[in-house]
């Protein structure tokens, strides 16, 4: 899945995102593009999952069309 985190502006902010992706999944694989402002996650758990957590942690995801 493909996330777009706009508020996500420097590697501090990848790193409690990606923190946050593996609370849910320890096994989850992220890769971050903050330049691009993209999360893509590689999960079987939902995106409603993932969108849940980074949103505790402090950002507002939304999933990418």
């Amino acid at each position: 899945m493909e996330l777009e985190v706009k508020d996500m502006t420097c590697g501090h902010c990848a790193g409690v995102i990606t923190k946050a992706v593996k609370e849910i999944d320890t096994q989850a694989e992220v890769d971050i593009d903050v330049a691009t402002k993209t999360v893509r996650i590689e999960s079987a758990h939902s995106a409603n999952d993932f969108l849940s957590a980074i949103q505790e942690a402090g950002y507002t995801p939304a999933v990418r069309a």
